[in-house]
């Protein structure tokens, strides 16, 4: 019986080392498989991803440079309306360097701060804090 089980042993020790080489094989071969399919598909693949993007350029360049004209234009028409302007010393004394002082033109009416819309009278404002 020794014997029997030392055959059994030897058998399966040959079959587990064929099975381990048949593995390895499959293994590199589906690699290279896989190697090869990748190829194909970067081949196949990189002119139609670069004529996507040559269409898309050619069809949102004028769009780009549409908006951008758009975007100056609007620019220059709410300029008025967003012009910040910074306290003089002849207009406003009490609000140069004053954090609160916002200073922009909204249509024909200018706001000098929330405390004082209009500004204050004096060269100097109860409410003023350093930038």
């Amino acid at each position: 019986m020794n014997d029997f089980s030392k055959d059994v042993q030897a058998f399966l020790q040959q079959v587990f080392l064929q099975s381990e080489q048949l593995i390895d094989a499959s293994v590199d071969v589906l690699d290279q498989t896989l190697i090869q399919i990748e190829q194909g598909v970067d081949e196949y693949v990189e002119p139609l991803v670069k004529e996507i993007e040559q269409g898309l350029d050619e069809l949102l360049d004028p769009i780009v440079v549409e908006l951008v004209a758009f975007e100056h234009e609007l620019e220059e028409l709410a300029s008025p309306l967003t012009q910040r302007l910074y306290p003089l010393f002849d207009q406003q004394p009490a609000c140069v360097g004053c954090r609160h002082y916002h200073g922009k033109t909204y249509g024909e009416a200018f706001l000098v701060c929330g405390m004082h819309p209009y500004g204050v009278p004096t060269d100097s404002c109860p409410d003023w804090e350093s930038c």
